[in-house]
């Protein structure tokens, strides 16, 4: 796993502890420095103290950014998210980076002074906003489908459907599937729900749940070939071909019901042989 530095801390994921730095410190500083370019009084007791937050702003939304990839090794890519935290880096060192030539700017009495602080200002309310949509797109990407999750109707067999129209098997379709609370992928043109077989994959989770979403096609391949025992093992998670539309969605204990069947089967026949 790529950035072991930034992934863990005390045993939890660095993104989640630093993400708040971010949204909390960078706004506050960047409020601070509009408060200086329109407030000259208060320049002589904050101005230290704000470039202060700006520079730990900037390192915090640097380790966030280096995080939220290792992070990404465990549960998967939440793309908007990801967009969003690199834009507010870039915005964070701008915004320092002309605090501190302003505050030069100042010193000099340089005529230039009052141009750089109004980019700093520009520079400091879109740091709000960039770091408002970071902090949303975050939350939403962990909490959205926990609170609001999809109306399923379970029936006696084990299997559950949504409550409004059949599903299609599409690539979008899978896309969508990209956490590991509901993890799908496509193998040779096939679609297979792996939720139940994160935590069970012999190789570690995080090599199932980088698939997530995806067409895994090569990935599996380049893994297991032809071997009998992994391609069995995926036969018991099948949704459906890609392509077709299914009216009822295993749930993901059925499947790992069901693949527990296909193994039990396997060392009986072991046994019998």
């Amino acid at each position: 796993m790529k950035n072991k530095l930034f992934d863990l801390f005390l045993g939890l994921p660095v993104h989640v502890l630093i993400t708040h730095v971010v949204v909390v410190l960078l706004p506050l500083s960047a409020l601070a420095l509009i408060s200086l370019v329109f407030l000259p009084k208060l320049r002589k007791n904050y101005s230290l103290l704000t470039l202060i937050g700006l520079g730990v702003s900037v390192v915090a939304a640097f380790i966030a950014k280096e995080s939220g990839e290792a992070l990404s090794y465990r549960v998967g890519t939440p793309s908007v998210h990801t967009e969003w935290g690199e834009k507010t880096l870039i915005v964070a060192v701008l915004l320092f980076i002309s605090a501190l030539v302003w505050q030069f700017l100042l010193k000099k009495k340089n005529k230039f002074g009052f141009i750089i602080g109004y980019l700093a200002v520009i520079l400091a309310i879109t740091a709000l906003v960039i770091s408002y949509l970071a902090g949303h797109s975050g939350a939403k990407a962990s909490w959205e489908k926990r609170i609001n999750p999809v109306s399923q109707v379970i029936d006696s067999s084990g299997t559950a459907t949504n409550s409004s129209e059949p599903i299609e098997l599409s690539m979008n379709t899978v896309a969508q599937k990209n956490t590991p609370e509901n993890c799908w992928a496509v193998v040779s043109n096939n679609v297979y729900n792996l939720t139940a077989y994160i935590a069970a994959h012999p190789g570690g989770s995080a090599n199932i749940t980088k698939l997530c979403g995806t067409d895994a096609t090569s990935a599996f391949s380049n893994q297991h070939g032809q071997s009998a025992k992994p391609n069995k093992t995926l036969e018991g998670f099948i949704i459906g071909a890609l392509g077709t539309t299914i009216d009822t969605l295993p749930t993901p204990q059925a499947i790992a019901n069901n693949n527990s069947q296909n193994e039990e089967e396997e060392e009986n026949e072991g046994d019998e042989d």
